[in-house]
């Protein structure tokens, strides 16, 4: 475990080296959530209550799917892409740490430098034009704690497994752009899922996605109750495990493809 603290650790002194970046995704973060909140101050009009969801609580939805959009940086897709463009995959695979261990440090080490410097501003901005974004009940934030972690756990091994593709494809950016805006959209990060067709939200309650994002912020506004937080929960834990499973089988056949491509 040293290993993977001082990994995380070397990733977290080199974001903090990349100042200026870190302040301009914070100021385009903070422009997004405000056009957002008053797009939906603007959409729900005279109505109190839309969807059994009150326009307080989804100035809070907003502001908090904000601050995990700040956290939910998946570094380990541009990691894996540079890595086989360059061949140093050949050399990660055989240094004496897991691999995708390697990089969830990495991204941790991100997470943590994130929330420091992008997220608890981007929150005290949120609470300044919207209000504080208090969740529904103390019950409610524990588990959407749990739910933010599995969330997060979710998302990462999805994208890592959409990254693997690098080992069949020259080029992935453009696949990258179109994966981002893909989960963006079927997440609830934007747009939560209750304002779409009821044919679409029987799909998309199939996929991972929506665990992703919506599930958890939907626990903390309170539209889920204890009993329907607990089971939205243990589907993300499905999912995850799943997501887990697929990433160890694609990290092997990745394994034998370098092995008999020599690097």
């Amino acid at each position: 475990m040293k290993t993977y603290f001082y990994i995380a650790k070397l990733r977290m002194q080199t974001m903090l080296a990349y100042r200026v970046e870190i302040f301009t995704y914070m100021i385009m973060q903070c422009l997004m959530m405000v056009a957002i909140g008053f797009f939906w101050i603007a959409a729900y009009g005279d109505n109190e209550v839309s969807h059994n969801v009150t326009v307080d609580s989804m100035m809070t939805y907003n502001v908090i799917a904000t601050l995990m959009n700040s956290m939910y940086y998946m570094g380990v897709e541009d990691r894996i892409a540079d890595s086989v463009k360059s061949g140093s995959i050949a050399t990660d695979m055989i240094k004496p740490v897991s691999l995708f261990g390697m990089y969830l440090a990495e991204d941790i080490g991100n997470l943590i430098i994130c929330f420091f410097r992008s997220t608890i501003p981007l929150l005290a901005v949120g609470a300044l034009i919207f209000g504080i974004p208090a969740p529904a009940s103390p019950k409610h934030f524990v588990l959407f704690l749990s739910s933010f972690v599995l969330g997060y756990g979710i998302n990462w091994t999805f994208s890592a497994i959409f990254a693997m593709i690098s080992f069949t494809a020259i080029n992935l950016g453009p696949a990258f752009s179109v994966k981002y805006h893909f989960v963006n959209m079927l997440s609830g990060s934007i747009i939560p899922i209750w304002f779409f067709p009821q044919w679409l939200q029987t799909t998309v309650n199939c996929l991972p996605f929506v665990y992703m994002f919506q599930a958890p912020l939907s626990i903390y506004i309170g539209k889920y109750s204890i009993n329907e937080s607990l089971n939205a929960l243990a589907i993300q834990a499905i999912w995850f495990v799943a997501l887990t499973l697929l990433l160890i089988f694609a990290q092997r056949r990745a394994t034998k493809r370098v092995l008999v491509q020599g690097g």
